[in-house]
C-alpha cells in the first residue's frame, strides 16, 4: 500500500476512489432517507384512510359480526390486520390474516404510549419494532382509530401491517448504488492508468532525465507530446538543462583556466577555509609545505598550515585586512602575502601567496656587495694617484730621479685601475650574453705552449717551476682562441702568485671520448675549504696570507667561468689548505 502514496497515480486513484465513495454514501444515505420517508408517508396515508372507512363501518353497521368481516377484508386489501380493543385495552374482535401479516399482542401494542393516545379520542400512527407471536421482531406500521358512541369513546381501532415493501425497496436501492460505485471505481482506476500515460509517463521521463543530468550528462533532453502544462514543464526542462549544460562548460572552462593560471605561476599559492584546513594549492606551494615538514621533522601524511602561516591567518581574521612577513625554510626565504577572501561581507577563507625571494635578496646582496668592492678598489688607486700627484704639485720630489719613481707609481696605478675597469666590463658583456665567439680550430697544445712562453720570466722571477704536461693525441676544438688564451692567462697567473719559492705549476691537458680537458695545478697555499663554494664570485678574495702582497681585481677567475660556460664547458676546483689548488677546465669536442 506504500508504493501508492510513492505515486501520482495512486494518489490521484485513491483520492478519486474516495471522492466517488465518499459521493455514493452521500447520495445513498439521502436516497434511502428519502425513499423511507416517502414510502412512509404514503402508506401511513392509505393506512390511515382504510382505518377510517373501516371504523366507520364498524360504527354504521349494527351487526358488528359481519362489520368485522368487512373490515377484516378491507385491511386484507391493504395487506394489515385489524383488531378492535375495548377502553380497557381488551381484544374485543380481531380479523384473519390474508397476507401472511404476523400477529402481534394487543398488550405489547399498548405499551407504547402513543398508541394508548387512541383510546383518548386521538388518532394515531406509529412506526415501531414489536415481538411477534413466533418469537420474531418485526418492524410494523401500526395505525390507531378511535371508536364513538355519541361522544363517547367506546373503543380503539387498531390496523397495522409490515414494512416489507419498504425494506426490499431500501435494499433494492442500496443494491444499486453497490454497483454503482463498483463501476465508478473500475471506471476511475481506468482514468487514473489514462492519466499515467499523460501525466506520469512524462514525469518519469524528465525524472530520469533529472537523474542522468545529476550524473553529468548535460546534454539531456525530453521530448515535448502536448501543449498543456506537462509540455510547457518539459519544455521548461529542457531550457534548463540547456542553459545548465553551458553554465557547467563555462564553469568547467574557467575552472581549467584558473587551475592551468596556478599551476604556472612561478609564486605558491595557498586557499584556506575559515577552519584553517587547506582547500587549494599550486605545485610551488606544495614544495614549500614539503620543505616545512622536511625541516620540522614531520613525518605525517597530512598536509597542515604552518605555524607562522597559522599565526598570520589570525592576524588577517582579526584585523581583517592584508598580511605580509617572511619565513625561513631550508635556507631559502619565503615572502609571504595573506589576504582574506569575502563572500557578502563576511570572511569566508583566505588566500596567501608565496615568493620564494632568495635570488632577489642573493642578488640584492651581490649588487650591495658589488659596489662595496668596486669602491674598495678604486678607492686605493685612486688615494695613490692623488698622494703623488700632490707631491707632483707641491715640489716634494726634489731630485728628477724622484719625480720618476712617482710618475712610475701613478703610471702602474692607472693601468691597474683600467684593467680593473676592463675586466667589469668583459663580465658585464659575458654575464648580459652579448659575447661574440669568433669561433675556429684551436691546436690546445700550441696555445698552450704560446701561453708558457709569456710566463716564463714571471715564473723565473717568482722561482716557481713552470710544467708542461701533455697527454697526446690533443684533438682540435671549435673555439675562441683569444678567449681560451684569456682563461689559461688567468689561471697561470694566479697559481704562479699563490705558489710560494720552489713551488709548482703544472699545465696539463687530455682528451677523453667527449671532452678537452685542461688542468692548471699548483702546489701553492690552497684555498681554505670554506671559501672554495666562492672562488668564482666577483671580487673574490682569499686569505691575504696567500697573495703576498700581490693583489689582484678580484675579477679573474668570475671572467674564466663565464667564458667556459660560453663555450658549453665546465670548470671545476679543488683546493687543500697549504697543499695547493687545481682547476680543471672541460670542453666539449663535439
Amino acid at each position: 500500500m506504500t508504493w501508492l502514496w510513492k505515486s501520482v497515480v495512486g494518489k490521484l486513484w485513491i483520492t478519486i476512489i474516495a471522492l466517488v465513495t465518499a459521493v455514493l454514501l452521500i447520495l445513498s444515505f439521502l436516497l434511502v432517507q428519502f425513499l423511507d420517508q416517502f414510502y412512509f408517508e404514503k402508506e401511513s396515508q392509505n393506512l390511515l384512510k382504510a382505518a377510517e372507512k373501516t371504523a366507520r363501518l364498524l360504527q354504521e353497521y349494527p351487526n358488528q359480526r359481519d362489520a368485522i368481516l368487512t373490515a377484516t377484508e378491507l385491511a386484507a386489501a391493504f395487506g394489515s390486520r385489524v383488531a378492535v380493543v375495548g377502553v380497557d385495552e381488551s381484544l374485543l374482535m380481531e380479523g384473519y390474516d390474508v397476507n401472511q401479516v404476523p400477529r402481534v399482542k394487543v398488550s405489547q401494542l399498548f405499551e407504547n404510549s402513543s398508541l394508548n393516545r387512541v383510546l383518548s379520542g386521538e388518532k394515531q400512527v406509529y412506526r415501531g419494532i414489536f415481538l411477534t407471536e413466533e418469537g420474531i421482531k418485526r418492524e410494523l406500521l401500526v395505525v390507531g382509530i378511535p371508536l364513538f358512541k355519541g361522544k363517547e369513546v367506546t373503543g380503539g381501532l387498531i390496523m397495522y401491517r409490515t414494512l416489507k415493501e419498504l425494506i426490499e425497496t431500501t435494499r433494492g436501492t442500496k443494491k444499486l448504488i453497490i454497483y454503482g460505485a463498483i463501476i465508478g471505481i473500475a471506471l476511475t482506476t481506468v482514468f487514473a492508468f489514462f492519466l499515467s500515460t499523460r501525466i506520469t509517463n512524462p514525469l518519469r521521463q524528465m525524472k530520469k532525465a533529472a537523474d542522468r543530468i545529476s550524473r553529468g550528462e548535460f546534454s539531456t533532453t525530453v521530448s515535448i507530446r502536448s501543449d498543456d502544462e506537462i509540455g510547457d514543464l518539459a519544455s521548461t526542462f529542457n531550457y534548463m538543462a540547456k542553459h545548465l549544460d553551458e553554465l557547467i562548460h563555462a564553469l568547467s572552462r574557467e575552472k581549467e583556466q584558473l587551475s592551468s593560471i596556478l599551476r604556472s605561476m612561478a609564486d605558491g599559492v595557498i586557499t584556506v577555509d575559515q577552519e584553517g584546513q587547506i582547500i587549494v594549492t599550486n605545485p610551488p606551494a606544495e614544495e614549500f609545505l614539503r620543505s616545512w615538514k622536511f625541516q620540522n621533522h614531520d613525518k605525517s601524511a597530512a598536509i597542515d598550515l604552518p605555524e607562522p602561516l597559522l599565526q598570520l591567518l589570525e592576524m588577517v581574521y582579526k584585523e581583517e585586512k592584508e598580511q605580509h612577513t617572511d619565513i625561513q625554510v631550508q635556507g631559502r626565504t619565503w615572502s609571504v602575502v595573506m589576504a582574506p577572501l569575502y563572500d557578502m561581507a563576511q570572511i569566508r577563507g583566505v588566500v596567501a601567496v608565496l615568493r620564494d625571494m632568495t635570488e632577489e635578496r642573493r642578488l640584492d646582496k651581490l649588487r650591495k656587495d658589488f659596489v662595496a668592492n668596486v669602491s674598495h678598489e678604486l678607492r686605493t688607486p685612486l688615494s695613490m694617484l692623488q698622494g703623488y700627484s700632490e707631491a707632483i704639485v707641491d715640489d716634494v720630489a726634489a731630485s728628477p730621479e724622484e719625480r720618476k719613481e712617482i710618475a712610475r707609481i701613478i703610471y702602474d696605478e692607472s693601468l691597474r685601475m683600467g684593467r680593473l675597469v676592463n675586466d667589469l666590463l668583459d663580465l658585464a658583456r659575458m654575464e648580459a650574453g652579448n659575447t661574440v665567439l669568433e669561433l675556429s680550430h684551436v691546436n690546445m697544445v700550441h696555445l698552450i705552449e704560446k701561453v708558457m712562453r709569456k710566463f716564463t720570466a714571471l715564473s723565473k722571477e717568482e722561482k716557481v717551476f713552470l710544467i708542461k704536461d701533455i697527454a697526446e693525441p690533443i684533438p682540435l676544438i671549435k673555439a675562441d682562441a683569444d678567449r681560451l688564451e684569456q682563461v689559461l692567462t688567468n689561471l697561470i697567473d694566479n697559481a704562479i702568485r699563490h705558489t710560494h719559492e720552489g713551488g709548482k705549476v703544472f699545465v696539463r691537458s687530455w682528451a677523453d671520448k667527449h671532452y678537452l680537458n685542461l688542468q692548471v695545478e699548483d702546489t701553492g697555499s690552497g684555498i681554505p675549504e670554506d671559501d672554495i663554494p666562492f672562488v668564482f664570485e666577483r671580487f673574490y678574495k682569499a686569505d691575504k696570507a696567500r697573495t703576498r702582497g700581490k693583489s689582484g681585481t678580484g675579477l679573474g677567475l668570475a671572467i674564466v667561468k663565464n667564458i667556459v660556460e660560453t663555450h658549453g664547458g665546465t670548470i671545476t676546483v679543488h683546493s687543500r689548505l697549504g697543499e695547493g689548488t687545481s682547476f680543471t677546465a672541460r670542453f666539449p669536442l663535439q
